[in-house]
């Protein structure tokens, strides 16, 4: 009976062992694993540094956000770095432009269409699969429907970012949902979209910050430069907007980004191209660069 209780000890960590080698095979045929993986390895090698800046006081000028709303400055005031979750729902200030895409029937933010459309084209020229939207813009009546059928997967009225008209899930055919990924187009979207202006808005192993697991296939315009800077330091929009210090400008590549609040906001009076948008926390970014 020893001899047996002896073997069987030494077969069981032999037997857990190759199973374990059997799901690592399994799970490195398949596309997507191998794709996260040389995804998140490339990933660490790339460099977004933002340099804090100091400008003269003589330069920076208070220009009050009422104006800035009301259009009676340069500045264009959009919703774009909003974050919207269950902790920061959407409030009144968030204002959003809809628009039907190319007239079919998809409604996006104003902001999204021409990027989205550049998008799309890069994903055909590279792929050669066509970009369909699954989900788009949901009014408050809409995703209340969708949170009362299913409370473990749909957000709560007013927490979705597909409220916004910012967010938007895309698939391929043949591919869809979790499935978006084993496609070509699915792996280049989620490698180049930042390029475009957009986020993985809920990336693999952050729903901790996030609430919501790894979704691949939903897409969130936050433009340029800050996707650029989200993709390449491996962030999420929560941890991108707590890390802008208030008041401080920041310097990534000809880009100047502040994060303030108040009635008023100090931008330099040699910005142009310059876009504000409220946080949805009670603050504003700020976004320009210098001629």
């Amino acid at each position: 009976m020893r001899n047996k209780n002896t073997i069987a000890k030494k077969l069981i960590p032999a037997v857990l062992v190759m199973i374990v080698v059997i799901i690592m095979i399994e799970l490195f045929h398949r596309p997507d694993v191998l794709f996260i993986v040389e995804n998140t390895w490339q990933q660490k090698s790339l460099s977004a540094e933002m340099k804090k800046v100091n400008f003269n006081k003589n330069i920076l000028k208070p220009v009050a956000v009422l104006d800035i709303k009301k259009g009676k400055t340069a500045v264009i005031y959009n919703s774009t770095l909003s974050l919207v979750n269950a902790e920061y729902p959407i409030g009144e200030e968030l204002v959003f432009k809809l628009v039907d895409y190319k007239d079919t029937g998809v409604l996006m933010d104003e902001s999204v269409v021409d990027n989205y459309a550049k998008l799309s084209a890069e994903v055909e020229k590279h792929t050669g699969d066509h970009l369909f939207v699954m989900s788009h813009y949901r009014n408050d009546q809409v995703q209340k429907a969708l949170y009362e059928q299913d409370k473990t997967k749909a957000a709560l009225p007013g927490a979705s970012e597909h409220q916004t008209g910012l967010a938007l899930d895309v698939y391929v055919s043949n591919y869809a949902g979790a499935g978006f990924l084993k496609s070509s187009a699915g792996q280049f979207v989620n490698k180049n979209c930042w390029k475009y202006g957009f986020i993985i808005r809920y990336p693999l192993f952050k729903k901790h910050i996030t609430g919501i697991r790894f979704e691949p296939w939903h897409i969130r315009y936050v433009g340029l430069p800050h996707s650029e800077i989200i993709y390449k330091k491996g962030l999420t929009l929560e941890e991108y907007i707590k890390g802008l210090e208030l008041g401080s400008y920041y310097k990534f590549k000809n880009y100047y980004i502040s994060r303030q609040q108040g009635e008023s906001l100090l931008i330099p009076s040699n910005f142009t191209g310059i876009v504000v948008s409220p946080d949805n926390t009670g603050c504003y970014i700020i976004t320009g660069r210098i001629t």
